[in-house]
C-alpha cells in the first residue's frame, strides 16, 4: 500500500511539471507589451479579408430584416421581404411601398447566378390570394424606387441584383452559388477592415 501511494505522488508530481513546463512555453511565445502583431499591420495596409459562407433562408431574413430598416436604398422600397428557399424556386413575399401604401406580394421566382451577381426570374405572382399576371407585376417593379444596383426587366420578366455595382463600403459581396439539395445559399463576403471604423452616413 505504501508503494501505492508513492507512485501516485510521483505521477502527480510529474503531470505538475508538465503543466508548469507548458504555461511557461505558452508565456514565452506571448509577444512583448512593445511589439507589434502582424495582423495589425495588415490591417493598417487596408487589406481586404475574404470569407466564405454558406447560409440558409432564416439567415438571408435575417439580414433582410436589418438591410429594410437600416440601408436607406432599400427601406424607401421594399416595407419586408420573406424568402423560402425550394429546391429550383424561392418563394418570397414583398412588401412593396406605393405612395402612402405597403402592397402586398408573393413572388416565385427562379434563381440564376452570373458573375457574382443574382437574377430572379418571375414564374407566377399574386396579389393577396388574387393571381397576378407577371407582366403586370413588371410594370408595378419598374415603377418602385429602386437603388441603382438593382434592375428591373420587363422583357425577360425579371429581377437583377447586381452586386458587383453594389457599394462595397463597409463590405462588399458575390453570390457564388446555390445548392437545391441542402438549400443553402454561398457567399463570399469581402471586407476591408478600415472601413468598420468610419461612420455611415
Amino acid at each position: 500500500m505504501h508503494g501505492f501511494w508513492k507512485r501516485a505522488f510521483i505521477v502527480l508530481l510529474a503531470l505538475d511539471l508538465l503543466v508548469v513546463v507548458a504555461v511557461t512555453v505558452w508565456w514565452g511565445t506571448l509577444p512583448k507589451a512593445g511589439s507589434t502583431p502582424s495582423v495589425t499591420s495588415a490591417r493598417q495596409a487596408g487589406k481586404p479579408a475574404t470569407i466564405q459562407l454558406s447560409i440558409g433562408q432564416d439567415a438571408v431574413n435575417a439580414y433582410l430584416d436589418y438591410a429594410l430598416s437600416e440601408q436607406p436604398d432599400l427601406k424607401d422600397t421594399l416595407s419586408y421581404a420573406r424568402v423560402s428557399f425550394g429546391e429550383t424556386t424561392w418563394q418570397v413575399q414583398l412588401g412593396a411601398k406605393l405612395a402612402d401604401r405597403v402592397v402586398p406580394f408573393n413572388v416565385v421566382f427562379t434563381p440564376a447566378i452570373h458573375n457574382g451577381n443574382l437574377e430572379l426570374r418571375i414564374d407566377s405572382a399574386d396579389l393577396g390570394q388574387v393571381f397576378l399576371p407577371p407582366s403586370a407585376l413588371m410594370v408595378i417593379l419598374r415603377h418602385l424606387p429602386w437603388p441603382a444596383w438593382i434592375s428591373v426587366h420587363g422583357e425577360e420578366r425579371a429581377l437583377d441584383l447586381n452586386f458587383s455595382q453594389r457599394p462595397q463600403q463597409p463590405y462588399g459581396l458575390r453570390v457564388l452559388r446555390y445548392a437545391p439539395k441542402t438549400r443553402l445559399l454561398t457567399l463570399e463576403v469581402t471586407i476591408v477592415p478600415k472601413t468598420l471604423l468610419q461612420p455611415t452616413s
